[in-house]
């Protein structure tokens, strides 16, 4: 029995696993696919960006309402995440405005409204880094080579779990291996080289944009509403991206190119899900996974871009990897464990 936990254990982590790398795949290589069209200055990345959402956003709709039954995700409405420390700020300016009664009606209207539409908050942030960030990726790639792009924009989620950690005086390996990972990402940075000043600026802003849809994600997964807030994003961006579209050459490549890179959109948050739900992927070996972006980008640029891999490079990505492993298999207290273990047995 023992040995059949074991196997049958192994088989669900390995499936959970690869569904989340699956994803993370093909999001990069939507990106990618719709590369060649901006190199070549048929379309600005705006219009890139908002091609991918034209095929993308209905799909992922329609496949959301086919779904709802199952999903059991709230409302958008319903959404009230963790807001204790939301609640503390705004109660401490309430009664730091007391004194002055036309700012403290103003506030305390605010403070009504803000408990009414909570949602806002919940689904704003992640809203606006979610095209944010799409819209600099397909800027950035231009202009760098795809794994040092991604490399510069996975600083911002991996330097957050270092102040996380930092703040909650965890400072053991949960500090170190983020730290190593962020060695690794900069090792795929082509130092010497000649580098875009412009994309390495967009870069850095896609890394702040990538730490707030992290932070943003988590918050609303707690609400239960990660699906229809994505679906919101593919939409909003889809809105405000709309009048590109007028300029747009379409040829036979366009199209093409914008339905391939849609598809593969949905697939890889369909492979998200599918890992996150029904397969129980733990969250900590989500976390480890999810800092292997620079090292699965690499494989994407190398496969479907062909750009070639230089050894410094393959330090980098060995040292991502390495660090990702050890941060899965040394990390998590014994609660998080015991809990992993008790929803795989249910």
């Amino acid at each position: 029995m023992w040995l059949v936990t074991t196997v049958v254990g192994s088989l669900w982590l390995v499936a959970a696993s690869a569904s989340h790398v699956g994803g993370a795949i093909f999001q990069r290589t939507t990106t990618a696919v719709m590369q060649p069209l901006t190199v070549d200055h048929q379309v600005a990345a705006l219009q890139a960006t908002t091609i991918t959402y034209l095929f993308g956003a209905p799909l992922y709709v329609a496949l959301l309402m086919a779904a709802r039954r199952r999903l059991r995700e709230n409302r958008l409405l319903d959404a009230v995440p963790h807001t204790g420390r939301r609640d503390r700020i705004l109660a401490g300016l309430s009664r730091a405005a007391q004194r002055f009664s036309p700012a403290h009606r103003l506030l305390s209207r605010l403070v009504e409204k803000e408990r009414k539409h909570r949602w806002v908050l919940t689904v704003l942030p992640f809203l606006i880094s979610f095209v944010s960030a799409n819209l600099l990726a397909q800027f950035y790639v231009t202009r760098l080579p795809f794994s040092a792009g991604n490399a510069i924009t996975t600083l911002g989620p991996i330097a957050m779990a270092m102040a996380i950690a930092w703040r909650d005086d965890r400072k053991g390996l949960p500090l170190l291996l983020p730290l190593m990972s962020a060695v690794g990402a900069a090792l795929m940075i082509p130092w010497g080289q000649r580098i875009d000043g412009v994309g390495v600026l967009a870069a850095l802003c896609g890394a702040v944009s990538s730490a707030v849809m992290v932070s943003g994600g988590k918050a609303m997964a707690h609400a239960g509403i990660l699906l229809k807030g994505t679906g919101l994003s593919m939409v909003a961006g889809l809105l405000l991206g709309a009048p590109s579209l007028l300029l747009v050459h379409w040829t036979g490549e366009v199209v093409v190119r914008g339905a391939v890179a849609g598809l593969l959109g949905v697939a890889g948050s369909a492979l998200y899900w599918l890992a996150q739900a029904p397969l129980h992927l733990p969250k900590r070996l989500a976390g480890a996974l999810s800092a292997n972006g620079p090292a699965l980008t690499s494989v994407v640029g190398l496969v479907v871009l062909g750009q070639g891999v230089g050894l410094v490079c393959m330090v980098g990505i060995a040292t991502i990897l390495i660090a990702s492993l050890l941060n899965a298999a040394l990390t998590g207290s014994e609660d998080e464990k015991a809990a992993e273990v008790a929803k795989y047995n249910y």
